[in-house]
Order: structure tokens, then sequence, then C-alpha cells
């Protein structure tokens, strides 16, 4: 697990305490990738041990693909990159610190991951 995208989850104000659909009755879901299925998230990707409430999807759409997507379709949504990790990890914001959700894309292992949950 690379320690920058800890930190970035960390300053997400501990990413992903409860279910994706109670984030915030003010921010909607985010949409998952087309494709994307709902897969177990190996131990390189994200946080080193997310709730059981976190949902991960995997596609072998490339990093960039995904991450164009989410650019278009999470329209206000902060991007929370860590300098030096551009072309493998990304993460947007939705909503409040306090209650939004998370959407977190990485490059592992030749396909990419997405881990969508709310903040705490």
């Amino acid at each position: 697990m690379k320690a920058p995208l800890v930190a970035a989850f960390v300053s997400l104000s501990v990413l992903l305490a409860g279910p994706v659909e109670s984030a915030s009755a003010d921010v909607a879901a985010p949409p998952v990738y087309p494709g994307a299925v709902a897969a177990t998230r190996p131990a390189g990707v994200g946080l080193k041990t997310p709730p059981p409430q976190a949902k991960t999807y995997v596609t072998s759409d490339g990093f960039v693909k995904v991450k164009s997507w989410y650019q278009s379709h999470l329209s206000g949504a902060r991007e929370v990159q860590q300098s030096g990790m551009e072309k493998t990890e990304d993460a947007f914001l939705l909503g409040s610190f306090e209650s939004g959700t998370v959407v977190m894309i990485q490059s592992y292992e030749g396909k990419t991951w997405i881990v969508i949950g709310p903040t705490m």
C-alpha cells in the first residue's frame, strides 16, 4: 500500500465510515463506472483496513480513462490528489468533509480499482 494514498484519505476525514447510500441526504450516491464490477478489495488498494461498508469495484479500463469519466460525471466534486501520484491514484470528494462521499480510483496490478464510500 502506498503511504500518500493513506494520507489523502486521512485528510478526507477518515474515509468510509458507513454505507454509501446513507452518506448524506444532500449528496447523491456517485455513479459506478460503466462495466466495473463489484470485487473484493486487494490489500494494495486504498486504506489498510476500510470498514466493511466500503464498496469496491474493478475494471480492466485504464486509470486515465476511468479518472476522466469520473471527472466528467462528478460535477462539483473536489479532486484530492497526492503530488507525484497523478498517474496511479486519485480521489474525489462530493459534498462536505463531514457528510460527503469519496470516490477513490487506483491503478493496481494492471486493473483500475474504484472504492466508494462516505466520509465520517
